[in-house]
């Protein structure tokens, strides 16, 4: 899973056709596609080492078939798959030569937050198709999680199970996966948020990469940042554990107390009280509400399916709670003064969120909050003598997934 959230400063430097994508969105779009191609690709991969669809022991399959067990053993490789989707993403990153806009026009997003400049790579022109030039606008920020599980032995030597498989009876057996020892593998580079809570705490967490206030580090034709400059995490985690991926305008509105509160108002509804949930404790799946006898009754007689939907309904509407608080949040307003870039980002909101309906502060959060409470982004913005009071208008999107085990 992975969160790309393109920036929004190239606005300030040409105006688009409200119906028309901005470049930072095509390219957050084009990274993202292509991180999922390059997974679905590593994933058929494995399968394919895996298949016991060979009728004899061929040496030089074996020996390619070897090779990829190599390269996957270690299972796979986060950072690889974002730098592989970050040349594709390039090299697609195109505009047809008919339109007016200028390919090496404007590199960064505003004269004074310039670090990045255009990236060096050998004749971009030459690698585009015909009809269209390199379009040197437009970057994004980048969040990539993968879910490993131990590494299963492979075999040393061409094993007969591989290539003349036994004769099966009915449904093959599944091996029984746990999640001891699975970890989660992350690349971060730019201000995306990935949170991880187990029980009712918060046990890991992103910290922001930024170039400038308000200038994250981030990916792009114009960019000197590379895939390799992200930070790498690997984290161990157990079942029912929680994880987040959002883009920052989901932490730029919400404290992470606030991201907290809302994770266990809905874990305790869907999973029980009990911050951790035990294998084969039925109890921890009776307490969600409504809980009709039929609906408790096929949570005895089904444990497994039922956690599963358990799991399933929980991530869904926990990432929709998230962003509804977080939009609401951002619509606030403060006695602050207008300014060039307050208008733009304004903007940009409203041309990119077109699903969100506007609604105001609950009672409970508002009071929570006081009148003169800043969000996280107002607070950064006074560290660095700016004026911010109300939220900040922003794109929000926001993936949740539950650790499930699987067999």
């Amino acid at each position: 899973m992975g969160v790309a959230d393109g920036v929004g400063g190239w606005s300030r430097h040409r105006r688009t056709p409200y119906a028309d994508p901005t470049p930072s969105a095509l390219f957050a779009r084009r990274l993202m596609h292509y991180c999922s191609e390059e997974v679905d690709a590593a994933s058929e991969e494995q399968h394919l080492a895996d298949a016991d669809s060979y009728s004899e022991a061929d040496v030089d399959l074996y020996a390619d078939l070897e090779d990829s067990l190599e390269d996957l053993e270690d299972g796979l490789d986060v950072l690889m798959i974002l730098e592989k989707a970050y040349e594709k993403a390039l090299k697609s990153h195109v505009r047809p030569t008919d339109t007016g806009i200028s390919s090496s026009g404007s590199r960064s997003p505003s004269p004074s937050d310039s670090k990045p400049k255009r990236a060096s790579t050998p004749s971009p022109e030459s690698q585009s198709p015909p009809g269209v030039v390199p379009l040197f606008e437009g970057s994004s920020t980048a969040l990539v999680a993968i879910l490993e599980h131990p590494a299963s032995s492979r075999p040393t030597k061409a094993d007969t199970a591989l290539f003349g498989p036994p004769p099966t009876s009915g449904k093959a057996a599944q091996p029984q996966v746990s999640t001891d020892g699975a970890v989660i593998r992350i690349a971060h580079l730019g201000d995306c948020m990935g949170m991880l809570i187990r029980g009712e705490e918060i046990v890991w967490r992103t910290e922001e990469m930024w170039w400038n206030f308000n200038t994250p580090v981030q990916l792009g034709p114009a960019s000197s940042t590379k895939p390799h400059d992200a930070r790498i995490f690997t984290i161990p985690v157990q079942e029912d554990d929680i994880l987040i991926l959002a883009s920052d305008g989901l932490s730029d509105n919400l404290w992470d107390a606030d991201i907290l509160d809302e994770v266990v108002r809905f874990r305790r509804s869907f999973m029980g009280t009990t911050p951790p949930a035990k294998p084969n404790d039925g109890d921890a799946f009776a307490t969600a509400p409504p809980a009709p006898a039929s609906a408790a009754h096929t949570a005895t007689a089904t444990p497994a399916s039922s956690a599963t939907f358990r799991r399933s309904t929980l991530a869904g509407m926990l990432s929709e709670a998230l962003c509804s608080r977080a939009k609401r949040v951002s619509e606030t307003r403060g006695p602050r003064k207008a300014s060039a870039t307050t208008t733009t980002t304004t903007t940009t909101t409203t041309t990119t969120t077109t699903t969100t309906t506007k609604s105001v502060l609950t009672a409970s959060e508002a009071g929570a909050r006081g009148p003169q409470a800043d969000v996280p982004f107002a607070k950064r913005a006074k560290e660095q003598g700016k004026l911010f009071e109300g939220g900040k208008p922003d794109d929000i999107s926001v993936l949740v997934a539950v650790i499930s085990p699987v067999g």
